[in-house]
């Protein structure tokens, strides 16, 4: 009962000392769309055809975006996603810092969802690296003005950027469209700028009313062993696998419990199967053991949608166990409890892992330049013939176990229906021998 107590009553302190120390961040100044000169520097890694922004009736614009950050002078780009007509925007705006290969990581591979529901998205080059040594060697002439002269900016510039999409000025970059939410999204090294925002800047930098500039955080296959900050708006962080079995010798011990306090809104959505990084949709490392194609950006989708519908809707997201871990590194190097079939117990269940047609799992290894890529990648192994048709008999009898876990985890919140065609799709195209001598 006493940590019980605690927290919120940390939580109000917490509110009350930033409510003193709160200011509103200057307004950057915003020049575009950019037209040239030159090639803009991709926003998206080669997609599939069909799956690219255009191709949902959304039109991508470049701009400038300048001014002071901690103290020194700054101007750096944003890419602005948004659906045509005006009439499909959600009022909701998804901005993800750019990860320090120069990717929104995170948007990548949730693109659909994103797409589908109307959202705009940006993309903020906050970080030096971003900038200085991938955005303007791209393209000299084009980017030759832009330049964040120092690491201590970035949450500054992404404040700035922040209360530049959610005034609505007639001259900002969203106009006619008008934002009713701001949720910023993070993963691996990016949701470790998130993180730094959280204690940089939430509390300190606020709108014009005094409400937080970022409405939600959505952190993805997030490092290291401290819990997230507490704020005042929903949070949901999703650790992988890969960070469950990284961080299990010590406990696990970012975990922290779930809450529905209006101070302290969080889930922790560990989900069964999903490695650190996504890869279904980006070349592939030469690792000891396959790459797995676990469907990363739809369950990323999934938790996006949760944290938008607590955000603008106030709906409470369900809650899920955290993968279970035994720490018995026999079973298949992992430190995961593995059930009878060969994946991970617990955690957010899915397809996937619930009507296997093989076993995913954490780490993979590689040797010389491959090796950090594969360490976070994870792995697929493609269960046997003897083994598949001891599990479904026939065809039919996996597609009949397959369409109900689908169902029932779309019912539970658990996966987006925008994806249940693309499972079922997959599980059309996978053979389940028949044994000889069954119907």
């Amino acid at each position: 009962m006493m940590r019980r107590t605690l927290a919120p009553l940390a939580a109000a302190s917490m509110l009350i000392w930033a409510a003193a120390q709160a200011q509103v961040p200057p307004l950057p100044s915003i020049e575009g769309p950019i037209a040239g000169p030159g090639s803009m520097y991709p926003g998206l890694r080669p997609l599939t055809p069909g799956s690219e922004p255009a191709d949902f009736g959304y039109v991508t614009e470049e701009y400038f975006v300048s001014g002071s950050a901690n103290g020194q002078p700054y101007k750096t780009r944003i890419l602005v996603r948004r659906p045509e007509p005006a009439e499909r925007f959600s009022g909701i705006v998804v901005a993800e810092v750019l990860h320090s290969n120069g990717f929104a990581v995170t948007f990548e591979p949730a693109r659909k969802s994103v797409l589908l529901r109307g959202h705009v998205q940006v993309d903020i080059a906050a970080q030096q690296s971003n900038v200085n040594t991938i955005i303007r060697p791209f393209n000299p002439e084009r980017y030759a003005s832009l330049s964040i002269p120092s690491g201590t900016q970035t949450s500054h510039i992404v404040a700035q950027v922040g209360l530049l999409l959610k005034s609505n000025l007639s001259h900002g970059p969203l106009h006619p469209l008008a934002a009713r939410r701001l949720i910023l999204q993070g993963t691996s090294q990016s949701s470790g700028v998130l993180r730094t925002y959280q204690s940089q800047q939430h509390f300190q930098a606020r709108m014009p009313d005094g409400s937080p500039i970022v409405d939600g955080y959505l952190a993805v296959s997030t490092l290291g062993g401290a819990p997230m900050m507490m704020v005042d708006v929903p949070t949901v962080q999703m650790p992988t696998q890969t960070e469950v079995n990284s961080g299990a010798a010590a406990g696990n011990t970012y975990r922290r419990p779930d809450s529905d306090e209006p101070e302290n809104r969080f889930r922790l959505y560990e989900t069964a199967g999903m490695p650190h990084a996504n890869g279904r949709d980006t070349a592939q490392p030469d690792c000891a053991l396959p790459v797995t194609d676990f469907p990363w950006g739809a369950m990323v989708a999934m938790g996006l949608n949760h944290l938008v519908q607590w955000v603008d809707h106030g709906v409470v997201p369900p809650r899920a166990p955290y993968v279970e871990v035994d720490n018995d590194l026999a079973n298949d190097g992992s430190r995961l409890a593995l059930d009878a079939n060969g994946n991970a117990k617990g955690g957010v269940r899915n397809p996937y892992v619930d009507v296997p047609v093989a076993v995913y799992g954490v780490p993979n290894s590689g040797s010389g330049a491959a090796a950090f890529l594969c360490s976070i990648a994870g792995w697929r192994i493609a269960y046997g013939e003897e083994t598949l048709s001891e599990l479904y008999r026939n065809k039919g009898g996996y597609i009949s176990r397959l369409n109900q876990s689908l169902m029932d985890r779309v019912r539970e919140g658990w996966m987006l229906p925008e994806y249940a065609e693309d499972v079922r799709a997959e599980a059309l195209g996978t053979a389940i021998p028949t044994p000889s001598g069954r119907n």
